[in-house]
């Protein structure tokens, strides 16, 4: 899911970006809602399919989806399915939220809540492949995948940039590999790219107010 600050063109095809406003988000804002979400963005999926998945009820899932498809989060699949087991996926549109409607404080609990458990599932998707990865499960794989921690002393300008680089790099493979929701390449499967670029908390004393302070200490010293 994109901020509205976000810019991209859309490529031929595309659905128009689906704005994220109050009452979307509160529709939403509940843990299972948020994990089904998720999980569909592994692919299509039935009710049932997405109960074993999340160790939940085929019927409570089923009740799920069908709220989600209200606020066109999910929809059906055309074609595939019986009237007893429906296929839901994610519609290929962006989810884009609305920043200006959701700085109110009516969204703010239900921003909160979405933003903490889609964080809590990021890891939860690493994790689930490290362990998956060390029982052997994912040969083909190995070698191939990546864990990046880098640190970069940066202003907040250069962040913007480095930011914009990146998500550069991110469309141009998106447009590489458009259309592969229908037939993909055999061993393809969906990748899970993850990018969170953000300043660091320092220990008191250290970093540019230590910095800063010195050098105010070095003029009055030189001025003496």
């Amino acid at each position: 899911m994109a901020s509205d600050d976000e810019q991209r063109g859309e490529r031929p095809g595309e659905r128009p970006d689906a704005i994220v406003d109050v009452t979307r988000l509160k529709a939403l804002a509940h843990p299972l809602r948020i994990r089904l979400f998720d999980a569909l963005s592994a692919g299509p999926a039935t009710a049932s399919g997405l109960g074993q998945l999340l160790g939940e009820s085929s019927g409570a899932t089923s009740y799920h989806l069908r709220q989600l498809a209200t606020h066109g989060f999910v929809e059906e699949v055309v074609g595939r399915g019986t009237a007893r087991e429906r296929w839901w996926q994610i519609p290929q549109n962006r989810q884009v939220l609305s920043g200006q409607d959701l700085r109110a404080p009516a969204a703010r609990e239900s921003l909160q809540l979405f933003a903490d458990e889609w964080l809590r599932l990021r890891f939860e998707a690493a994790a689930d492949f490290r362990a998956r990865a060390a029982a052997g499960l994912e040969p083909d794989w190995e070698g191939r995948v990546a864990e990046v921690t880098d640190l970069a002393i940066l202003t907040p300008d250069e962040l913007s940039q480095m930011t914009a680089e990146l998500m550069g790099v991110l469309e141009a493979w998106a447009g590489r590999t458009t259309g592969r929701e229908d037939e993909r390449p055999a061993g393809a499967r969906v990748v899970e790219l993850q990018l969170r670029a953000f300043p660091r908390r320092e220990a008191a004393g250290d970093g540019s107010a230590a910095r800063g302070s010195r050098a105010g200490h070095d003029d009055e010293e030189n001025r003496s």
